[in-house]
């Protein structure tokens, strides 16, 4: 996609968003007058995905995911509900993405980033971190000392994901993303089904692939597991991951990006970036 096209299809996407929010204003704080009106949030049960979501002992669930949300109702006087479908499964990643909430839940707040294609049908008020992808090289690995050493590498990523987009120089698609600098000319992309045989092929070192590009978390909890990485260099783009929410209610979308700069202001979220991810990922 070139630069003039994607620029228009960005103001068009704009123009129809505002449509959108103009046609619902109707319905503005409907969801928020319920959730004062119960006293209770409702969210999905996250999918356990450590550090955003954990399972403890106890059958708890905790994580920096699941503590942001709760400080979000805390902060709104009200309780948190993680709700599930009624056969007990845990409702779908494709369902939070795809807006048909079926009057279910009320909010995600979890690890969602704001694409074009979602903003059609999701609203996102605030951002509450950012993902962050990093390069890791096999411990051994001693001639990439620098993600340029990787130019013309070859470099193993999950097949048609935003990391393959990135070493492609293509448009994530992802709204208010910060400016990316392109740091790796001329990979060799290896593209995996799964991004577990990316992981095995970096740690055999067999001349599968020379690093691997994934995000900060899942990385360092591979490091943390035992596998013989290294991370390189600074992170090599930043994408947001935003609240969401249905559109038509602005008194809504106003409340949560106002609680959750709060949060940030007062250096919650930052508090518990660094317990959960050791690092922070939730500055601008």
């Amino acid at each position: 996609m070139n630069i003039k096209l994607s620029i228009i299809l960005r103001l068009l996407l704009l123009v129809f968003m505002a449509s959108v929010q103009s046609a619902g204003g109707a319905n503005a704080g409907k969801v928020l007058d319920e959730v004062h009106r119960t006293g209770v949030i409702h969210a999905p049960y996250p999918d356990i995905w450590p550090p955003a979501a954990v399972l403890d002992a106890n059958g708890q669930i905790s994580g920096f995911d699941v503590e942001v949300l709760k400080e979000i109702t805390k902060r709104l006087g009200v309780k948190l509900d993680y709700v599930k479908n009624t056969d007990g499964s845990v409702i779908t990643w494709k369902e939070q993405t795809s807006g048909e909430w079926q009057g279910k839940y009320d909010v995600v707040v979890g690890g969602m980033a704001p694409t074009a294609e979602r903003a059609f049908h999701l609203s996102f008020p605030v951002i509450y971190r950012y993902g962050m992808g990093v390069l890791a090289v096999n411990t051994s690995n001693t001639e990439i000392k620098t993600p340029a050493d990787a130019s013309r590498r070859k470099i193993g990523v999950l097949k048609s994901s935003i990391h393959a987009k990135y070493l492609k120089r293509e448009d994530f698609g992802i709204l208010n993303s910060p400016p990316i600098v392109y740091k790796i000319d001329d990979p060799i992309i290896v593209e995996f089904e799964h991004e577990e045989e990316a992981f095995d092929a970096l740690s055999r070192n067999d001349g599968t692939v020379d690093a691997i590009l994934d995000t900060a978390p899942v990385t360092i909890e591979l490091i943390k597991s035992g596998r013989p990485f290294k991370v390189i260099g600074l992170p090599l783009y930043r994408t947001p991951v935003c609240v969401a929410i249905l559109p038509g209610d602005d008194e809504l979308a106003t409340v949560l990006k106002q609680t959750v700069d709060g949060m940030r202001n007062d250096g919650t979220l930052s508090k518990l970036a660094l317990k959960w991810y050791e690092y922070d990922m939730t500055a601008p």
